[in-house]
Order: C-alpha cells, then structure tokens, then sequence
C-alpha cells in the first residue's frame, strides 16, 4: 500500500455515490431514534422521556464487573449503572457523586476521608429481599475496593492500590499464597482487612496511603472506584459481569451479546440537575454494537441511532470541511469536535525477542512516517501526530513539545536495525502485528505494514483479534506487537505514564500486566514517575513527568502513532451531551427537545 497515492477518479466517484446516498438518507430522515416518544414537562424547559440509541464500534465489552473492566467502552456503559465516590464535570473537574464532598485530605498528604451521601440506594434486583435496593453505606465502599485487591476475582484494578493503599500488597500476596496448589494451600489462612480501608461509620469511609501518591484520587474515577453489593456479587457469581447492580442513573435491563445492550432509567435515583429535576430524563439506553463505522454512520443518516461518535476516514473530508465545520449537506446535525485525551500507538513486548532489544524498537520507530499517516491515511482527521511521545498535547502545565519523540528517518532506522544484527533486514523474523476489528487502526496497520516492508526489509503480518481477547493475550505477554490507544482515565499526565511504570510489572509470569502490557521496566523512568507523583507543586510535578517521559522514549518502548481528534454528531434533539477530552458517556443530563427533525 502507497499511502501517499492520490484518490484515483474511480475512489473519488464511489465516495461521490456514497455521499450523495447519505445525504439522500438524511432528506428523508426521521428514523427510530427521533421519532416523537411520549414526553412529560420538567423544569427549565427540560422534558422526560425518550429512548438514546448509541453503537459501540468495538463490539461487546468483556464485561461489566468493575474488578474486570479494562476499556474506554465498559467504562462507558458501566458509568451509567454505577457510581463511583468522586467524579469528573464537564470541565473535567474532580466533583463529590457517592461521597456529599470532596474528601478531606490530611497535611500529609496520606489520609483521605469520605463522607457519603446516606440517600443513596442500590437499584430494585432479586438479589435483595423482596427484589428492593438497599441503602450504600461504607462497608460496600470498602467491600468494591477489596474486590480490586483479590487476585481470586481475576481483578485488573490492583495496579491503582498495589504499593499505595497501606496493606494492599500484603493482602494481594497472602491470597496468591493461600491459593497457590489450590485453596488452603499450606494451611495459610484468610488474610484480614486492607489496613488502609476503613469504615469509620456506616456514612464515613477513609483510605490510608503508604506515602503521599498525588494522582491518587484521580484513581476513583476510573471503573475500578464503582460501587457494587456484596449480595450481588454473592448471587449471580461468575455471571455478576453480565448483571451489574449498582446505585447509578440507569438500572441494567438486557444484553444480547455483540447486538443490543439496554438499560431503564432509575427511577429512585438520588441526583437532581441545578433546576431541580429529578435524573435522569432518559427513559431508556439502548448500545448497539455495529463494528463498521460506515454502517454506524449510514444508522445514523437513516435516523437510527441518536448519536454517531466518529465520522469515517473515507468519508471525512466529504462531510467535515478543512475548518471542522459540517458541509451545508450535513448542517442540520449538530457537529462536537475537541482535541481528544487519547493516543493510538503500537506496544512491543520489550520482554521478548525481537523487541527485547531497544535498537530494534528505536529503529521501528524511525521506520514510521507518521505525517503520511495523519494525511494521507486518516485524511488530516486526527489531531497531530504523536512526535512528541505518548502523552497528548491536552494537560494544562505538561511540557508536550519538550519531548523528543521519533520522526520519519529510514537511514536512522536501517542503521540501528543493522547494529542491532540485521543488517537490511536480513534474518529478522516475521512478525505479527495483532489489532483488533477497528476501521481506522486496520488502515494505520497496513500503512505501518508496508513502511517497515520499505524501510526495512521487515515482513509484518497483520492478524485480527477481537478486543477482550486482544487485551487479554498482551497483557499476559503472550503478543510480540499490537496496535491498540488509551484514553486517558483522569485529566494527569500520570494517566499515560502509568502504562510505562515498571513497579506494575509482576515478577511471575502469566499473571496479567495491566496496564503497564508493554512490561517496559526502567529504573530511571521510574525513580523520575516516583518523583512526580509524590510532588505536590504542579510546576515541579510536570518537571518530573516530563523527564520521566523523555527517559521512556529514548528506550521507545513503545511506538506512538498520532494524538487523536474527537468528532461527535448529534441528531437536532439532543440536548445536555457535551463532548470533552476524554468522550466520558455521562447520559442522566441528557434529553429530547421533542422528537423527529
């Protein structure tokens, strides 16, 4: 593939008919999302009622036990079911949800009290008596993180407490040691509580760190900070994935693998809007699940679905013109673009060869242009290419263009493949590039596919894996080279800096490595992110990340492709569904200012 070519007139002709029959579509649009549903008056001229139809493009998540959730799209559907004890607003702002308001944090930096709200309820579910919620109080707040630190639930959140709640290492190692050979292995004992976990009163919840961690209560936004109960957990067992129950705005009604997930509004849901409604106006969410973004986009046309997040490379620059404003054939939509808190990178397996060697990581890097790939590839969609490194131009005090990333240099790149002992390319392996079913990291696979065939003389196969099982081979080390992204999970450098941190990796093989799949372990990288997560001054603690970054890509651990732009349409009823940097889902302010078009 040459992605530098220029759309022959037959390229250009089928994307004419393609258009013209969307846009024929949209003429005669009104489709099941939009049409008129019975509404009821709120206040502020707000209105109740209404079916949002959204897609994820990557399928099914794996699914929706907060201890297992390790992706942007279980997050978003599990936000709607749960809720965490601090959250981010709009501006991507720390805001009380569980707990009335922001913790108090002791001088020292270790100590952070929560005082929960008493009116909240888990939803109506057979697994309380009677089928009615119960009232959260702090043991299920200390009962969701435990779950996060027993390697028994197969939990993928131990990353956030291990080595900084005090006593969660030493619980997460004693049930490894009681369970190795099988429960009640050489006779150890049920370890007890997380010393830093503590209920000091039904409606008062403290964690304890080891040392001042800065990022920390960033950490509570992210799934793992979801609340369940104890009785739902005990109930559905191994199928609790699949049946969450929690205290959020939305109460889990059915899921359809790979089809349709739905979910019905709460309707004894204890959060108001400012004018005094009661959330959510929604009555219910359905999440389709259409892998192609053209179908997406044609649903979206025909009025299907109430949002379409992304517009598709090939149709870009036919729908969005070079100022990011909707063509006049697209206008009556409603466009949201935001530079995004997300980068789309390939990841080496630094433990294995060939990528062990970071001559031959360097040389993959320089082997990529990147600038074709923005322009030629995706058709100027995205942001910027990612030259700077992995953390993205949108944290307010980062130093982004002080980083020394990789740009496109082919004699750079042979030299150090050649030092590495493959001269031209000769007796490199073949190697497989795992990615998953996504439109536009399959066009960057094949682009990169062919830059290495040309730079190298490097023979790349693409193989394409479903998500989860994507996510779950690479992080028990099991793939060589993957394409993947990371949206950020809190407004901190530290979001992208963690995957690097090698104090994640374990020390035994076949226990997963999340995040940190790439199992890159540098002492100087991470004495520098120490530094800047225990620093308290913003201005030192950018210093920290910045040099801790810069020590990452001298090793390129990684390869970063290009920093991503978020495009959201909207049908003309939508309201109160804003776009930030991070394309949170965050549906209970949501409504329909009526119905059709």
């Amino acid at each position: 593939m040459n992605c530098c070519r220029s759309q022959s007139p037959v390229v250009a002709a089928s994307q004419a008919l393609v258009i013209l029959c969307i846009a024929l579509l949209m003429a005669g649009c009104g489709g099941e999302a939009d049409r008129t549903q019975v509404q009821t008056p709120g206040q502020g001229g707000k209105k109740y009622g209404g079916t949002f139809v959204s897609n994820v493009l990557r399928g099914s998540p794996k699914g929706l036990d907060p201890v297992l959730i390790n992706s942007k799209h279980a997050d978003d559907i599990a936000s709607q079911v749960f809720d965490r004890l601090v959250d981010l607003n709009g501006d991507l702002e720390l805001i009380p949800e569980l707990a009335k308001e922001l913790p108090a944090i002791s001088a020292d930096g270790r100590i952070y009290t929560f005082k929960l709200r008493t009116d909240a309820f888990f939803h109506g579910d057979s697994c309380f008596p009677g089928a009615k919620g119960r009232r959260l109080t702090a043991e299920d707040v200390r009962y969701s993180f435990t779950r996060c630190c027993d390697p028994r639930t197969s939990t993928v959140a131990f990353w956030a407490f291990k080595d900084k709640v005090k006593g969660a290492t030493e619980y997460y190692n004693a049930i490894l040691a009681m369970t190795a050979g099988g429960a009640g292995a050489g006779g150890a004992q049920e370890p007890g509580p997380i010393e830093g976990f503590q209920v000091i009163d039904d409606s008062t919840f403290q964690i304890e760190l080891v040392s001042p961690y800065a990022p920390f209560i960033y950490y509570l936004v992210n799934s793992l900070g979801d609340v369940v109960p104890r009785e739902a957990v005990e109930t559905y067992r191994e199928d609790f994935f699949r049946h969450p129950v929690g205290t959020g705005p939305f109460v889990f009604a059915s899921w359809e693998h790979d089809r349709e997930l739905v979910l019905r509004r709460n309707p004894k849901y204890w959060g108001h809007d400012a004018e005094g409604n009661q959330l959510p106006f929604l009555d219910e969410i359905r999440f389709l699940f259409i892998k192609d973004d053209k179908m997406q986009f044609n649903e979206f046309a025909s009025g299907n679905l109430s949002e379409s997040f992304g517009i598709p490379t090939e149709q870009f620059t036919a729908v969005v013109d070079s100022s990011r404003h909707l063509r006049p054939e697209f206008e009556n939509y409603q466009l949201q673009a935001t530079p995004a808190m997300l980068t789309w990178y390939f990841d080496f397996n630094n433990r294995k060869p060939p990528f062990a060697n970071g001559d031959v990581r360097r040389a993959f890097n320089y082997a990529i242009d990147r600038e074709k790939l923005v322009r030629f590839v995706l058709q100027n969609s995205p942001y910027a290419p990612a030259v700077h490194g992995l953390v993205p131009p949108v944290f307010k005090g980062y130093p982004v263009e002080s980083i020394q990333g990789y740009s496109y240099d082919p004699a750079e790149a042979k030299r150090l493949l050649a030092q590495a002992g493959y001269p031209e390319g000769k007796g490199f392996p073949v190697v497989t590039l795992h990615v998953y079913p996504e439109p536009r990291l399959g066009q960057v696979a094949q682009a990169v596919q062919e830059m290495l065939r040309t730079a190298l003389n490097v023979k790349v196969e693409i193989k394409v894996l479903e998500f989860p099982q994507l996510m779950d081979q690479a992080q028990l080390g099991r793939l060589d080279f993957w394409g993947t992204r990371w949206y950020g999970d809190y407004p901190d450098p530290e979001t992208y800096l963690v995957l690097l941190n090698g104090e994640l990796v374990p020390e035994k093989e076949g226990l997963p490595s999340y995040p940190n799949s790439s199992r890159y372990d540098s002492p100087q990288f991470n004495a520098l992110f120490r530094k800047g997560v225990s620093t308290i001054d913003h201005i030192a603690q950018m210093k920290h990340y910045a040099d801790a970054e810069q020590i990452a890509m001298n090793d390129a651990p990684i390869m970063p492709l290009f920093y991503e732009m978020h495009y959201r349409l909207l049908q003309p009823n939508v309201r109160d569904y804003p776009l930030d940097a991070m394309a949170r889902i965050d549906l209970k302010y949501t409504w329909f200012d009526g119905g059709g078009m």
